[in-house]
């Protein structure tokens, strides 16, 4: 059962995830990206540097980007118009429906794409239910909403469970590696 909530790689951050390797290891032309505590830290008005210059390199490597988001419709397209890239927000991860309409946006199959969000239950279990290769990203920093705190914790277990038996492994540096 822990099986659909297992990501297939858990990174620092997004921003470790060398695009390069990635689409050329997966053959991946689509990223489906959750924008709290992945591409901004939760409750934040702006975005690092380090970020923007990640999307730009995306976008030169001809990758297609889609923030599909349970987050306020207004605070998504924000970001989006910020990072010039399109975005869904209907509250619906991790139900089907939001990560469909992410592979609408972006054109590409789903073999194509990968899903990339900060957590468990709603990313990874949602991304891997249809099939997608999920990366798990540690979130930006530990201040969160409040509706978020109760799966908070049983992800910290089920984590911790996965790495004290070497079922998940963290990535620190730049994944993948050489």
């Amino acid at each position: 059962m822990l099986e659909i909530l297992k990501p297939k790689v858990y990174i620092n951050s997004i921003c470790s995830l060398d695009l390069k390797k990635l689409k050329k290891l997966q053959e991946i032309k689509g990223i489906i990206v959750d924008l709290d505590n992945t591409l901004v830290a939760w409750g934040e008005n702006d975005v690092s540097a380090e970020v923007i210059d990640w999307v730009k390199e995306a976008k030169k490597l001809g990758l297609k980007l889609c923030i599909v988001s349970n987050t306020s419709s207004k605070r998504v397209a924000k970001f989006a118009e910020i990072l010039d890239i399109p975005y869904y927000s209907q509250h619906l991860k991790p139900f089907s429906k939001s990560y469909i309409r992410g592979l609408k946006i972006l054109n590409t199959k789903r073999e194509e794409t990968v899903v990339i969000g900060d957590q468990i239950f709603t990313d990874i279990l949602g991304g891997n239910r249809l099939g997608f290769f999920t990366i798990l990203v540690a979130p930006i920093i530990k201040r969160d909403s409040l509706g978020t705190f109760p799966q908070r914790t049983i992800e910290k277990i089920i984590l911790s469970f996965w790495q004290k038996r070497g079922i998940l492994k963290k990535e620190v540096d730049d994944w993948p590696a050489d």
